[in-house]
């Protein structure tokens, strides 16, 4: 099964929505909130 997922950066946040679900997080653009993307 293959997965969509979008992607929104600007300069404060980087906004992730997956489609499948519908799931959607937000996270601070900076060294922190790009970390808590990557887990």
């Amino acid at each position: 099964m293959q997965d969509t997922i979008g992607i929104d950066i600007s300069k404060d946040t980087v906004d992730v929505h997956r489609l499948s679900d519908g799931t959607h997080r937000q996270f601070d653009n900076d060294k922190a909130g790009l970390g808590s993307l990557r887990r």
